[in-house]
C-alpha cells in the first residue's frame, strides 16, 4: 500500500450513498479496504483491495484502488462535511479512448 499520513479513516468502517447504491466499507490499519456494494435492485457484490491512501487534512482523504475487474475507484472523503467525491474508471469496449470509460459521482459518507 502506498499511504502518507495515516489518519482517522483508517481502522473504521463506513457507509458510502451512491445515487444508484450503497457501499458498506471497512479501512483497515494496514491499507486493506472491504467493500459490500448493495444496488437499486439489490444486487450485492463485495471485494477486497489494498489501497493507495493520502491524508490531505485531518477531513480530507484521498483513496485509490483498481478492481481484480479492472474497475478504478479514486474517492476523495471529506468526513467533516459527510460527503464522498467518487472517479470511476471502467472497461468499456465501444468507447474509442482506450476502450475505458469513466464517470464522477457524488456520494454522502458516515462512520458506523
Amino acid at each position: 500500500m502506498t499511504m502518507h499520513y495515516t489518519g482517522a479513516l483508517l481502522g473504521r468502517e463506513a457507509v458510502i450513498q451512491f445515487p444508484e447504491s450503497t457501499a458498506q466499507v471497512r479501512y483497515s490499519v494496514r491499507g486493506d479496504l472491504h467493500w459490500c456494494v448493495t444496488d437499486k435492485n439489490g444486487n450485492v457484490t463485495q471485494g477486497n483491495e489494498r489501497l493507495s491512501y493520502l491524508q490531505l487534512s485531518d477531513t480530507l482523504h484521498f483513496l485509490n484502488w483498481i478492481e481484480k475487474t479492472g474497475f478504478t475507484v479514486s474517492q476523495v472523503i471529506d468526513t467533516e462535511n459527510g460527503t464522498v467525491k467518487a472517479f470511476w474508471s471502467y472497461a468499456d469496449e465501444f468507447s474509442e479512448r482506450g476502450h475505458r470509460a469513466s464517470m464522477f459521482v457524488d456520494g454522502t459518507f458516515h462512520f458506523v
